[in-house]
């Protein structure tokens, strides 16, 4: 199941990790590296402690002979600690007191991710050796391997999510923060993306978009709003609808605020407001508010809609104004209602 199905569970995963967080176990994780002189660094670990392999570069196939010692240690090998004769191993051990609880939150973690999303976290690393191997020799076949356990899955997570919030951090051997205060943080980040990474779905120039439908909600919504995009993209295509994520690149740049207004007030048909407690208070909310609020004042009532989480005034928004309930309806039921609202701007055209 994607991680956009799992926000109930991530939600659950997030009050575990916080309750365990905060009361300052004294465990750590830390990385190490095995080469055929041995690990590296190598040390005493701390009782208890549970150590996984996370991936593993074999090395390079350039001829008959090396196969056959391929094919020999593969058959010899205890896979759970990867092949025999590999150039280079990656280890994850968790040591201390709370090892074993750690560990049994870790690998419920770490079955969030369906396969394509854990083949996206475990391969990152790997595919910049077997990159860099074929650059320097294009005929070889390099070969690695990754470790599909839940727990490794997590561990390999941690350290991607790492290597995007804090870039080279997650190349120490000693990984701060602890690991459970590290998997709230990484799983808040999933909470909000409900995504490995925030990937661009777009290429076009933003300014040059007309957009059928712009969404504008606040970020505690973002689960419930990517399940109304998700079912409302099959029907209106590419580029239809103005969902932040889908054009991450092009919004990380100066006078976002000024870019912002003029999608939601003149490249949008229809602007889907979620209302909440939060939108009322968020900046950003705010800015867009500002342009649906001139879109009002033209009596272009038909380019907004309104969708409730909760009774909290906005300011702006009057007891007379019509909305739909989202504590009625779901996102599939939202998706179709835009769907209705939309074609009574193509009956115009």
């Amino acid at each position: 199941m994607p991680l956009r199905n799992q926000s109930a569970e991530i939600h659950r995963l997030l009050s575990a990790f916080e309750a365990e967080a905060a009361k300052f176990h004294g465990i750590r994780l830390s990385t190490f590296f095995v080469t055929q002189s041995g690990p590296s660094p190598n040390r005493r670990l701390i009782s208890p402690n549970h150590a996984v392999m996370l991936w593993q570069y074999y090395g390079s196939i350039r001829a008959d002979h090396e196969t056959q010692r391929f094919l020999n240690n593969f058959q010899e090998s205890d896979l759970q600690w990867g092949l025999r004769g590999a150039e280079l191993s990656s280890f994850a051990v968790i040591e201390g007191t709370a090892c074993d609880l750690f560990v049994r939150m870790a690998l419920r973690a770490g079955s969030l991710f369906d396969e394509e999303e854990a083949r996206t976290i475990t391969s990152r690393v790997v595919d910049e050796i077997l990159q860099r191997e074929l650059a320097e020799h294009p005929s070889s076949k390099p070969l690695a391997v990754t470790n599909g356990n839940p727990l490794a899955i997590w561990l390999n997570y941690l350290l991607y999510h790492l290597s995007m919030t804090n870039p080279g951090r997650e190349r120490s051997y000693n990984i701060e923060p602890d690991p459970f205060s590290l998997s709230l943080l990484a799983l808040e980040r999933l909470a909000t993306d409900l995504a490995i990474g925030k990937i661009d779905r777009s290429a076009s120039l933003l300014r040059e978009i007309r957009f059928k439908v712009a969404m504008s909600f606040a970020g505690e919504q973002r689960a419930y709003v990517a399940k109304v995009v998700d079912a409302l993209r099959p029907t209106l295509g590419v580029d239809a609808i103005f969902y932040d994520h889908d054009y991450q690149a092009q919004l990380a740049r100066p006078n976002l605020d000024t870019l912002l207004q003029d999608i939601y007030r003149n490249q949008s048909e229809l602007i889907v407001v979620f209302l909440c407690a939060e939108y009322a208070e968020k900046q950003w909310c705010g800015l867009e508010w500002r342009a649906v609020r001139d879109i009002i004042k033209s009596k272009d009532n038909d380019r907004v809609m309104f969708v409730r989480f909760d009774d909290m005034p906005v300011d702006g928004v009057f007891s007379i104004d019509g909305y739909i309930d989202a504590r009625t309806f779901g996102a599939q039921d939202v998706a179709s209602f835009i769907t209705q609202r939309l074609a009574r701007f193509s009956d115009r055209r």
